[in-house]
């Protein structure tokens, strides 16, 4: 029996190892392990957070096509040391931008159209289909964002007939900056356009959650297949040293973006320096990561007795390794009129720590309901301060005793296991080749 091939159109992909190639190198490794050729069509450089090789022999045996790309260039120095991107969301929500970051501002949401990628098309399309001619994959499957990988997926599913999943880590026009920031109408409608011809064109569709595409009638191809964790990093507990020293260390892990402003947390860190010193002198917050200048400040002033420490993004198995060492683990939700749906991928690498999670957002949200069903943590609502410092103090003091405050339930954690998850997409590729 002849083995199944596949074409992966991704604009992340080792070494820009950000976010955007976890979901995609996880699908990769486990359809390979399940007897399927991987190739990927990916661009020659990206605008990533943090560099990595692949974590899997697997995955370092994959075939790896690169293709060209004009990056926008930094337009602006931030007045704190950062610099603002038209690929970066956060050029968004610069305070006091000067003319040319509100220029940059503009030219990205009525020019970069769909996105700030829109010129590796330019040579993603006629070198993939050179892959095509010389592959012979049987299907194709895109990760998006950015959108414009749709778009060649589209192109080369249109030129060579083969069979299209498109899959989305984002909604595309209703993800939430355009909420704050609308582009001009005839952006609007170009942008929708071609935001249709994708759902239309694509054979079957993944979603990580409800909410992308509400104005759209899609029951007959989409399909919800959540993020969640690779089991080959869930660390042997008894390989990460627990200290037991009286610091208690509340750690985030992943970026922190302006509509993620963690109001409750900061109020909280003030109202237990001001009333509870002696626990308060105990706490250290550590952020690893991408955060907000702004917001970087205000945690820093928040108090003058609980240290706290900024560190950029970190390997993958370093992470984990502070994951499960940590006391508490903060899980924020941005607001957004689509802030139900939101679901850090965050959640589900803290779900296998046994680690109790104090998410912050929605109190009705999916992320709130899998905190819930999988019995790891508690949240409240961005205005809730005092249950956020209950909680704080709830965890500090089992901490003292030696108590466990939650009991994971594994049944419902399994649910979200990448082996597990790409079998349902391995399903649906199957339909599409039979």
């Amino acid at each position: 029996m002849a083995r199944k091939k596949i074409l992966i159109v991704s604009y992340y992909w080792y070494p820009f190892a950000d976010v955007g190639t976890y979901r995609i190198s996880r699908f990769a490794k486990y359809l390979a392990k399940s007897g399927w050729d991987i190739v990927v069509l990916t661009s020659k450089k990206a605008a990533a957070g943090m560099k990595g090789e692949p974590d899997d022999p697997v995955l370092e045996n994959i075939k790896v096509y690169r293709a060209n790309i004009i990056e926008p260039v930094s337009l602006l120095k931030g007045k704190k040391g950062g610099s603002a991107k038209t690929s970066n969301p956060s050029i968004f929500y610069q305070k006091d931008a000067g003319l040319i970051s509100r220029l940059a501002v503009w030219a990205r949401l009525n020019l970069m159209i769909p996105d700030a990628k829109f010129t590796w098309k330019w040579f993603a399309v006629p070198l993939g289909k050179k892959v095509i001619e010389q592959e012979k994959p049987d299907v194709i499957l895109s990760t998006s964002p950015p959108p414009t990988t749709s778009l060649i997926a589209r192109k080369l599913a249109e030129w060579s007939g083969l069979p299209w999943h498109a899959d989305f880590r984002d909604p595309w026009t209703n993800i939430y900056y355009y909420d704050d920031n609308p582009p001009s109408a005839w952006a609007q409608k170009r942008n929708k356009k071609l935001e249709a011809s994708v759902l239309k064109k694509a054979d079957r569709l993944t979603v990580v959650n409800h909410g992308f595409f509400p104005s759209y009638h899609l029951e007959d191809k989409l399909t919800k297949i959540p993020n969640g964790f690779d089991p080959d990093h869930v660390l042997n507990k008894k390989e990460v040293p627990q200290k037991n020293d009286s610091v208690f260390h509340i750690r985030y892990f992943g970026s922190m973006k302006v509509n993620q402003y963690p109001k409750a947390f900061i109020k909280a860190l003030q109202t237990l320096s001001d009333e509870r010193p002696g626990i308060a002198e105990n706490i250290h917050f550590d952020f690893y990561g991408n955060i907000d200048p702004d917001i970087k400040e205000d945690i820093k002033s928040a108090s003058d007795i609980i240290e706290t420490s900024f560190t950029r993004y970190i390997p993958h198995d370093e992470m984990m390794k502070k994951v499960n060492s940590s006391d508490l683990l903060l899980l924020l939700i941005g607001r957004t009129k689509n802030s139900k749906f939101g679901l850090s991928t965050k959640v589900f690498e803290y779900m296998t720590s046994g680690k109790p999670v104090l998410g912050i957002g929605p109190v009705d949200g999916a992320a709130a309901e899998l905190v819930a069903d999988t019995n790891i943590g508690k949240f409240f609502s961005h205005e809730d301060h005092k249950g956020v410092i209950n909680f704080i103090l709830q965890t500090y003091e089992a901490k003292q005793k030696g108590e466990t405050l939650f009991e994971p339930s594994e049944k419902a954690i399994q649910q979200y296991n990448f082996s597990y998850l790409t079998n349902k997409l391995e399903n649906i590729l199957d339909e599409l080749i039979a």
